[in-house]
Protein backbone atom coordinates (compact mmCIF):
# COMPACT_ATOMS: atom_id res chain seq x y z
CA UNK A 1 0.00 0.00 0.00
CA UNK A 2 2.75 2.68 0.73
CA UNK A 3 4.34 1.58 -2.47
CA UNK A 4 0.61 2.14 -3.86
CA UNK A 5 0.60 6.15 -2.32
CA UNK A 6 4.14 6.50 -3.71
CA UNK A 7 3.16 5.66 -6.74
CA UNK A 8 0.18 7.89 -6.78
CA UNK A 9 1.98 10.35 -5.39
CA UNK A 10 4.34 10.57 -7.96
CA UNK A 11 1.79 10.53 -10.87
CA UNK A 12 -0.01 13.54 -9.21
CA UNK A 13 3.22 15.06 -9.01
CA UNK A 14 3.81 14.58 -13.05
CA UNK A 15 0.42 15.64 -13.95
CA UNK A 16 0.81 19.50 -12.38
CA UNK A 17 3.81 19.33 -14.16
CA UNK A 18 4.43 20.70 -17.75
CA UNK A 19 5.29 18.54 -20.47
CA UNK A 20 8.95 19.90 -21.62
CA UNK A 21 8.30 19.70 -25.47
CA UNK A 22 4.45 21.08 -25.89
CA UNK A 23 4.19 23.70 -23.24
CA UNK A 24 0.58 23.07 -23.09
CA UNK A 25 -2.45 24.53 -24.05
CA UNK A 26 -0.72 28.31 -23.33
CA UNK A 27 1.74 28.01 -25.71
CA UNK A 28 -0.84 26.93 -28.46
CA UNK A 29 -2.81 30.08 -28.12
CA UNK A 30 0.00 31.91 -27.99
CA UNK A 31 0.98 30.15 -31.15
CA UNK A 32 -2.72 30.92 -32.72
CA UNK A 33 -2.28 34.72 -31.76
CA UNK A 34 0.43 35.24 -32.84
CA UNK A 35 -0.64 33.94 -36.07
CA UNK A 36 -3.31 35.70 -36.38
CA UNK A 37 -1.70 39.28 -35.55
CA UNK A 38 1.00 38.73 -38.14
CA UNK A 39 -1.94 37.97 -41.00
CA UNK A 40 -4.03 41.27 -40.26
CA UNK A 41 -0.77 43.27 -40.13
CA UNK A 42 0.19 41.11 -43.73
CA UNK A 43 -3.41 42.33 -44.46
CA UNK A 44 -2.86 45.58 -43.17
CA UNK A 45 0.14 46.28 -45.46
CA UNK A 46 -1.46 45.19 -48.33
CA UNK A 47 -4.32 47.59 -48.29
CA UNK A 48 -1.72 50.28 -47.77
CA UNK A 49 0.17 49.81 -50.59
CA UNK A 50 -2.85 49.00 -53.12
CA UNK A 51 -4.48 52.70 -51.31
CA UNK A 52 -0.74 54.31 -52.29
CA UNK A 53 -0.77 52.67 -55.72
CA UNK A 54 -4.46 53.35 -56.59
CA UNK A 55 -3.46 56.99 -56.02
CA UNK A 56 0.04 57.15 -57.88
CA UNK A 57 -0.31 57.71 -61.73
CA UNK A 58 3.15 56.15 -62.66
CA UNK A 59 2.12 52.89 -61.01
CA UNK A 60 2.22 49.74 -62.76
CA UNK A 61 -1.73 49.36 -63.08
CA UNK A 62 -1.81 52.80 -64.93
CA UNK A 63 1.24 52.74 -67.53
CA UNK A 64 -1.55 52.02 -70.20
CA UNK A 65 -3.74 54.52 -70.04
CA UNK A 66 -3.95 57.37 -72.83
CA UNK A 67 -2.47 61.00 -71.95
CA UNK A 68 -5.73 62.43 -72.80
CA UNK A 69 -7.77 60.06 -70.11
CA UNK A 70 -5.15 60.80 -67.77
CA UNK A 71 -5.31 64.90 -68.24
CA UNK A 72 -8.73 64.65 -67.51
CA UNK A 73 -8.27 62.27 -64.78
CA UNK A 74 -5.79 64.80 -63.49
CA UNK A 75 -7.81 68.29 -64.36
CA UNK A 76 -11.16 66.46 -62.66
CA UNK A 77 -8.68 65.69 -59.39
CA UNK A 78 -7.32 69.05 -59.57
CA UNK A 79 -10.86 70.58 -59.76
CA UNK A 80 -11.77 68.17 -56.84
CA UNK A 81 -9.07 68.79 -54.42
CA UNK A 82 -8.71 72.95 -54.54
CA UNK A 83 -11.28 75.53 -53.73
CA UNK A 84 -13.28 78.25 -55.44
CA UNK A 85 -12.07 81.56 -55.29
CA UNK A 86 -14.46 84.47 -56.35
CA UNK A 87 -13.90 88.19 -57.05
CA UNK A 88 -16.60 90.48 -58.31
CA UNK A 89 -15.76 92.79 -60.57
CA UNK A 90 -18.89 94.37 -60.38
CA UNK A 91 -21.75 96.21 -61.84
CA UNK A 92 -21.63 97.03 -65.47
CA UNK A 93 -23.25 98.91 -67.83
CA UNK A 94 -22.96 99.02 -71.74
CA UNK A 95 -24.90 101.38 -74.31
CA UNK A 96 -25.55 99.12 -77.40
CA UNK A 97 -26.79 100.57 -80.77
CA UNK A 98 -30.00 99.10 -82.11
CA UNK A 99 -32.15 100.34 -85.02
CA UNK A 100 -31.39 104.05 -84.44
CA UNK A 101 -31.72 103.66 -80.91
CA UNK A 102 -29.22 103.48 -77.81
CA UNK A 103 -30.37 100.34 -75.33
CA UNK A 104 -28.76 98.98 -72.61
CA UNK A 105 -26.91 95.72 -71.48
CA UNK A 106 -26.64 95.61 -67.45
CA UNK A 107 -25.10 93.06 -65.97
CA UNK A 108 -23.00 92.73 -62.80
CA UNK A 109 -19.77 89.75 -63.26
CA UNK A 110 -18.34 87.48 -60.94
CA UNK A 111 -14.97 85.42 -61.76
CA UNK A 112 -14.03 82.25 -60.31
CA UNK A 113 -10.84 80.40 -60.27
CA UNK A 114 -8.81 78.04 -58.33
CA UNK A 115 -5.16 79.50 -58.01
CA UNK A 116 -4.59 82.04 -55.60
CA UNK A 117 -2.04 83.82 -57.58
CA UNK A 118 -3.74 83.99 -60.53
CA UNK A 119 -7.23 85.25 -58.97
CA UNK A 120 -5.26 87.64 -56.51
CA UNK A 121 -3.95 88.80 -60.13
CA UNK A 122 -7.79 89.46 -61.46
CA UNK A 123 -8.48 91.87 -58.23
CA UNK A 124 -5.59 93.73 -58.85
CA UNK A 125 -6.50 94.30 -62.37
CA UNK A 126 -10.81 95.21 -62.43
CA UNK A 127 -10.26 97.99 -63.59
CA UNK A 128 -8.80 96.91 -66.22
CA UNK A 129 -10.84 93.97 -66.85
CA UNK A 130 -14.31 96.19 -66.30
CA UNK A 131 -12.72 98.48 -69.42
CA UNK A 132 -12.25 95.58 -71.50
CA UNK A 133 -15.75 93.58 -70.73
CA UNK A 134 -17.52 96.94 -70.98
CA UNK A 135 -16.07 97.44 -74.52
CA UNK A 136 -16.73 93.34 -75.33
CA UNK A 137 -20.90 94.40 -74.21
CA UNK A 138 -20.46 97.92 -76.45
CA UNK A 139 -19.87 95.74 -79.34
CA UNK A 140 -22.77 93.22 -78.88
CA UNK A 141 -25.50 92.63 -81.21
CA UNK A 142 -28.57 93.29 -79.30
CA UNK A 143 -31.20 90.67 -81.08
CA UNK A 144 -28.78 88.10 -80.34
CA UNK A 145 -27.95 88.98 -76.81
CA UNK A 146 -31.27 88.79 -76.11
CA UNK A 147 -31.77 85.34 -76.96
CA UNK A 148 -29.86 82.25 -74.10
CA UNK A 149 -27.42 81.47 -76.75
CA UNK A 150 -26.55 84.98 -77.40
CA UNK A 151 -25.74 85.84 -73.52
CA UNK A 152 -24.09 82.27 -73.44
CA UNK A 153 -21.68 82.83 -76.00
CA UNK A 154 -20.89 86.42 -74.26
CA UNK A 155 -20.43 84.68 -71.54
CA UNK A 156 -17.74 82.37 -73.04
CA UNK A 157 -16.37 85.22 -75.13
CA UNK A 158 -16.12 87.15 -71.70
CA UNK A 159 -13.97 84.29 -69.99
CA UNK A 160 -11.83 84.76 -73.42
CA UNK A 161 -11.35 88.33 -72.77
CA UNK A 162 -10.97 88.09 -69.43
CA UNK A 163 -7.77 85.87 -69.65
CA UNK A 164 -6.16 87.87 -72.40
CA UNK A 165 -6.55 90.69 -70.31
CA UNK A 166 -3.92 88.95 -67.33
CA UNK A 167 -2.18 87.09 -70.15
CA UNK A 168 -2.89 83.50 -68.92
CA UNK A 169 -3.32 80.90 -71.31
CA UNK A 170 -6.21 78.92 -71.48
CA UNK A 171 -4.82 75.38 -70.84
CA UNK A 172 -2.85 76.38 -67.88
CA UNK A 173 -3.22 78.07 -64.92
CA UNK A 174 -6.53 80.76 -65.23
CA UNK A 175 -9.86 82.40 -64.36
CA UNK A 176 -11.83 79.62 -64.75
CA UNK A 177 -15.07 80.70 -65.80
CA UNK A 178 -17.17 83.97 -65.76
CA UNK A 179 -20.27 84.43 -64.30
CA UNK A 180 -23.43 86.77 -65.11
CA UNK A 181 -25.40 87.47 -61.25
CA UNK A 182 -27.30 89.70 -62.83
CA UNK A 183 -28.29 90.24 -66.29
CA UNK A 184 -30.93 93.23 -67.86
CA UNK A 185 -31.11 94.37 -71.50
CA UNK A 186 -33.72 97.32 -72.07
Amino acid sequence: MAEDEATRKKKSEDEDQPEEGGGGKRRLILLVAGAVLLLGMGIGAGFLVATMTADDPDSAENVGVDEEEEDEDSGSKKKDDRHNIYITVGKLLAAVEHNGSTRYIQAEVDLVGYEKSVMDDAQHNVPALRNRLLLLFASQNFDEVRTIAGRERLRVESLKAVNDVLELDPKGDRVEDVYFTAFVIQ
